[in-house]
C-alpha cells in the first residue's frame, strides 16, 4: 500500500493522497480483482519468464556488441551505425568478395529497383524489389536513417531527394543505396569511413 500510495501521489503530483489509494484498492477488489491462487501463480510465472527473456536478450546484445568491438570492422567507423545493426550487416553479407559490385549487394538485400516493362513499355517510376534478405534490407534502411541523421553528406543527399518530391521512405531507400555502395567500397578496400 505504501508503494502504491507513493506512486499515486507522485504520478498525480499530489492531487491524490493515501485515502485515494485505499479507495482504489477496494474498488479493484470488488470489480476486476479475482481471488484465484492458480491464476496468481500463472501471472507471476509469466512475469518471471518475461524478465528472464529480457535478461537473456540484454546478455546476447552485450556479447554481440563486445564481438563487434573486438572484430574492429570498418563498418563501425560510420557514425550512426549501432553495434547490432553492424552485426546484422556483417553477418548477412559475409565475405564481401562474393560480390563483384555494389549492385549485387543491393540485389541481395532486395534494395534494387524492380523492373516493370511490357513490350516497348518501360515504367518511369519503380519500387524496390524486396526479393532479397528482409533482415539485411531492414538493417540497411535503419542504418541509412541513423547515418543521415548523424552525417552531413548523407543528410544533404536525403534532403536533396526530399526536395525532388520523394517521400520519407523513398528518400531513405536512396540513402540506403548510397550506404550500400559506401560499405561495399570500405569492405573491399578495408578503409574506414572518411568524407575527405
Amino acid at each position: 500500500m505504501t508503494k502504491l500510495s507513493n506512486l499515486l501521489i507522485n504520478s498525480s503530483r499530489g492531487k491524490y493522497d493515501k485515502s485515494r489509494t485505499v479507495e482504489l484498492k477496494n474498488l479493484a477488489s470488488n470489480s476486476v480483482g479475482i481471488n484465484n491462487n492458480a491464476l496468481c501463480i500463472q501471472i507471476k510465472m509469466t512475469i518471471e519468464l518475461i524478465e528472464l527473456l529480457e535478461s537473456q536478450i540484454k546478455d546476447i546484445e552485450k556479447q554481440v556488441s563486445d564481438f563487434i568491438k573486438k572484430s574492429d570492422s570498418v563498418i563501425t567507423s560510420i557514425s550512426g551505425i549501432a553495434d547490432m545493426t553492424a552485426a546484422i550487416i556483417i553477418s548477412k553479407i559475409g565475405d564481401i568478395n562474393r560480390f563483384n559490385n555494389p549492385g549485387q549487394v543491393l540485389a541481395f538485400a532486395g534494395l534494387d529497383p524492380s523492373v516493370k516493362q511490357s513490350g516497348t513499355f518501360n515504367a518511369s517510376a519503380t519500387r524496390m524489389s524486396k526479393r532479397g534478405s528482409s533482415i539485411l534490407r531492414y538493417a540497411f534502411i535503419l542504418a541509412a536513417n541513423n547515418v543521415q541523421l548523424n552525417t552531413k553528406t548523407f543528410n544533404d543527399y536525403y534532403n536533396t531527394k526530399r526536395a525532388q518530391g520523394k517521400l520519407h521512405y523513398n528518400a531513405l531507400g536512396h540513402c540506403a543505396g548510397k550506404l550500400v555502395r559506401t560499405i561495399f567500397y570500405m569492405l573491399k578496400n578495408n578503409v574506414t569511413f572518411n568524407l575527405d
